[in-house]
C-alpha cells in the first residue's frame, strides 16, 4: 500500500528550518506550531481530515542511554490518560510530555521513574490526544538536544513567541542579567543543530516514497 505524504509540525521555526529542504524536496507540508500542548492542539485541529501527521523537532533526554545528538522514531507517548501508541510507527521510544520545562537531572531522573519514558518535550502528549480525537494517522521522530547531564537556562521557553519564533529583545534582557546562561545556550543550539540533522535522515527513512524505513510503518 502506498504510503500517504506527511505533514511535518515543528514547534520551533529553528527546528522548522532544519527541515524546509527535506520538506520542499519531498513536496511535504511544513508548519511550524509554536511550543507547548494548546498550540499543537491548534495546529493538529487546523490540518485537513485524513493526513498523516508528523511531530518533529527535539527533546531532553530522560535516561543516559538518549545522548546529546541523536534522534529517534518514537512509538509510544505517556500522557494522563495512559499509553498513546503510534498507529504508524510500530517501534521506537517512548516520550511523555510536560507543560514547563524539565531543566535539571534530578527532575529528569523523577520524570523517568514515573513515566518510564526516555525522553520528554512539551507537545508530544497533547499532540497525540489530538491526533487520535481527529482520526489522523500520525507519529513523532524526535531529536535529544539535551542530555541528562545537561541543565537548561531557567525560563528559556520565554524566548521563543506563540508562533516558534525567538524574540531577540526578551533572550537578550534576560542573557544580561544571567550572562552564565550564555555558553549554554550556545551549547544547546550546537546540540540541536546535531540532532536535527538527525532528525532529518530519519524522516526522510520513514516517509519518503522511495525509501525502505527501518521500521516498518503500519499504515492503516
Amino acid at each position: 500500500m502506498q504510503q500517504p505524504q506527511p505533514t511535518i509540525l515543528c514547534p520551533l521555526n529553528m527546528e522548522a528550518s532544519r527541515v524546509r529542504r527535506l520538506a520542499l524536496r519531498r513536496g511535504w507540508p511544513l508548519v511550524t506550531t509554536g511550543i507547548g500542548a494548546d498550540a499543537i492542539s491548534r495546529a493538529v485541529a487546523a490540518v485537513d481530515p485524513g493526513r498523516l501527521l508528523v511531530l518533529a523537532g527535539v527533546a531532553g533526554a530522560l535516561v543516559p542511554e538518549m545522548g546529546s545528538g541523536t534522534a529517534h522514531y518514537v512509538s509510544e507517548v505517556f500522557t494522563q490518560s495512559g499509553i498513546r501508541k503510534s498507529p504508524v510507527l510500530s517501534e521506537g521510544i517512548r516520550v511523555t510530555g510536560a507543560d514547563v520545562v524539565v531543566a535539571t537531572p534530578s527532575d529528569k531522573a523523577a520524570l523517568a521513574a514515573r513515566t518510564g519514558a526516555h525522553i520528554v518535550d512539551m507537545e508530544s502528549h497533547a499532540f497525540a490526544e489530538a491526533a487520535d480525537a481527529a482520526g489522523h494517522q500520525w507519529a513523532i521522530v524526535r531529536g535529544v538536544s539535551d542530555g541528562v547531564e545537561h541543565h537548561l537556562p531557567a525560563g528559556c521557553d520565554r524566548w521563543f513567541s506563540p508562533s516558534g519564533h525567538l524574540r531577540p529583545l526578551v533572550t537578550t534582557l534576560d542573557l544580561a542579567r544571567r550572562p552564565g546562561d550564555i555558553l549554554p545556550l550556545m551549547a544547546f543550539g550546537r546540540r540541536t543543530r546535531m540532532a536535527m540533522q538527525e532528525v532529518v535522515k530519519l524522516l526522510d527513512a520513514a516517509f519518503s516514497l522511495d525509501s525502505s524505513p527501518p521500521y516498518e510503518p503500519n499504515y492503516r
